[in-house]
């Protein structure tokens, strides 16, 4: 006779059954365990509800000043005060704390032990409170910032020091990028303030500031035209140029006739500031470059000039639109403000 399987499982056998009984059995005994840990459970939390923090602080200063009397002093408060706060302690906990011998208290391993648990839970509490205090303070908070390599070199710098002499537990993270990866990372919430070129799509950044300034000519302090005042556009044609490129300087009319006249005479094409600084320095040749990586550099060798004609350099403040900013990410924006708009 054939058994289906339908049949076949409907049909347990011996073994199965025994196993279901097994099984049952040890459902029961999980059940009678589990409702006796509930009790005892219970009963410790009736005993527990008791506790108090002026129990707790009345025992901690008892064992750091040693007496009930050093205790009422350090709380400001009376000495049976004291005593009857450390009375309830042991009711409620059920411990001995102190052994009382001619007028004495003594810790007993037990009080030992509970003051260790005491010691580490006060210090906790302690550290949240400061930790607190300090957030509203804004001593403390991250300020994750990206900056184009223009503004790293003396803006960023100068923004974190204003931030830090007023907050010394402020941390900051920086990250140098191009602004396309900087606008993404804000827009992302992963940076909180971008330094970023005025040109490109804010996305979902938000702009909350921006600025123009004028694009200076760098030079090795020892070029001819270092005595100069200014730079006019037909100095150009007579030195090696180290050209930004472009991007850089196709977005003016004087910058696209700058192109023009040093096309004969262009040595290099570098995408960063600091690499021109670099390549024109202890030679001969001319850069024109952002007003703020110059102002660096002027320390290193370089001199810098204003030029008779217009390539504005624009920078943009930027957060993102959909979150609000940082009391720190603010405090970090208007230093930035501040030393960009000098």
């Amino acid at each position: 006779m054939k058994m289906t399987l339908a049949r076949f499982t409907t049909a347990p056998s011996v073994s199965a059954k025994l196993a279901a009984r097994a099984r049952n059995a040890a459902k029961s005994k999980i059940k009678i365990l589990v409702r006796y840990v509930l009790i005892l459970y219970r009963e410790e939390e009736m005993r527990f509800s008791g506790l108090s923090v002026r129990q707790l602080e009345a025992f901690e200063a008892t064992m750091v000043a040693g007496s009930v009397s050093g205790a009422a002093v350090a709380l400001n408060v009376s000495q049976p005060s004291v005593s009857r706060l450390l009375q309830e302690l042991e009711i409620d906990t059920g411990l001995s704390l102190f052994d009382r011998s001619h007028g004495r208290l003594v810790p007993t391993e037990q009080g030992l032990l509970f003051y260790g648990e005491v010691g580490k839970t006060f210090h906790g509490a302690r550290n949240l409170i400061m930790a607190a205090q300090e957030i509203r303070e804004l001593k403390r908070g991250v300020v994750r910032i990206g900056t184009l390599a223009a503004m790293s070199f003396n803006i960023v710098p100068e923004a974190i020091q204003q931030l830090r002499t007023r907050f010394p537990e402020a941390r900051t993270t920086i990250a140098v990028r191009s602004s396309t990866e900087i606008v993404s990372s804000v827009a992302s919430r992963l940076t909180d303030v971008g330094l970023v070129d005025a040109g490109v799509s804010f996305l979902d950044a938000k702009c909350v500031a921006t600025f123009e300034r004028n694009s200076v000519c760098v030079m090795d302090q020892r070029h001819p035209l270092a005595e100069s005042e200014r730079v006019r556009l037909e100095d150009f044609s007579r030195y090696p140029f180290v050209s930004l490129g472009e991007l850089y300087f196709r977005r003016s009319r004087d910058g696209a006739r700058l192109l023009e006249v040093t096309a004969a005479n262009t040595v290099a094409d570098i995408f960063q500031s600091f690499l021109a600084c670099a390549l024109v320095r202890g030679g001969r040749s001319l850069a024109v470059v952002d007003p703020f990586t110059a102002g660096f550099y002027s320390e290193f060798g370089l001199a810098l000039r204003p030029i008779e004609f217009d390539i504005p350099f624009r920078i943009s403040i930027i957060v993102n639109d959909r979150s609000a900013t940082g009391a720190a990410a603010g405090k970090v924006i208007e230093a930035m403000t501040d030393l960009i708009g000098r």
